[in-house]
């Protein structure tokens, strides 16, 4: 069974587990990794027996970038089992339930859902001095290797009905915290003597919603951010903040997020 593990991350947790997931289960399937921005040909999906998609949760709903792709996708010539996964800083609510109705439109039918909490990407940058938001939940990597083999149990089986999350009632109290989290984009704000000019922050942003002015540092188009604030995160030289006056006192760099590391 040839299975493709397709993601998208903003600063790095879901690539994280998919890079854990993908490394149980190609002892047992053979397997193919790809951020989803990678993948240019969406028709060669379906050479694939069955998927495992990852993505993160912005305000308890799937990341843009990943309705985007998958709403462009060809519907697939016949049903084929997923296992979707999202990762958050803190609360999933209803984020896989609205994904999973997405998918089986397109004959990507989830079999299996879960939700892992990772590092908040923005509250590391609001409020970086709460520990816990740049903690994984307990015990991550056992939870991994578990639903690994519930994925070989359930895809080995070729019966695949769709798993449909169930509405979490407790989301509704949330409802205003969603409402006002999509409806409001922070500035992002550029701190010039930091700045090389590296273009590393525009190179990175999906959404283009960095470009370069006339004299080569970036410019933020707020209308185009998902709010994902890789562009501060990954930033070299800490040239990019939330804040006008301060540089951010700590980052989720590409070295947070090694997994040989965080063994």
């Amino acid at each position: 069974m040839k299975l493709l593990v397709m993601y998208h991350s903003g600063v790095g947790n879901t690539k994280l587990i998919a890079e854990m997931l993908n490394n149980r289960l190609k002892q047992s399937f053979v397997t193919e990794i790809m951020a989803i921005e990678k993948i240019q040909d969406k028709f060669f999906l379906d050479n694939y027996d069955g998927y495992i998609i990852g993505f993160p949760t912005h305000h308890t709903h799937p990341s843009i970038s990943i309705i985007e792709f998958i709403n462009s996708m060809m519907t697939l010539c016949k049903r084929k089992p997923a296992y979707i996964f999202t990762t958050c800083g803190w609360y999933s609510a209803n984020t896989l339930r609205i994904f999973a109705k997405i998918c089986a439109v397109k004959n990507i039918i989830p079999v299996l859902h879960q939700s892992y909490r990772c590092a908040a990407t923005d509250g590391t940058l609001l409020v970086p001095w709460i520990k816990v938001l740049f903690t994984f939940e307990k015990n991550l990597e056992k939870k991994v290797e578990i639903e690994a083999e519930k994925i070989k149990d359930v895809f080995n089986n070729k019966q695949y009905n769709v798993n449909l999350p169930q509405f979490k009632l407790i989301s509704i109290i949330n409802y205003p915290n969603k409402k006002m989290g999509q409806l409001i984009t922070f500035n992002i704000f550029l701190h010039k003597d930091n700045c090389t000019k590296c273009g590393k922050c525009i190179k990175n942003c999906n959404m283009n919603a960095m470009k370069f002015d006339e004299d080569k540092y970036p410019l933020f188009d707020k209308g185009k951010c998902e709010k994902c604030y890789r562009c501060i995160h990954h930033c070299p030289n800490k040239a990019l903040s939330l804040s006008r006056r301060k540089v951010p006192k700590k980052q989720l760099t590409q070295d947070f997020f090694d997994f040989n590391k965080r063994k």
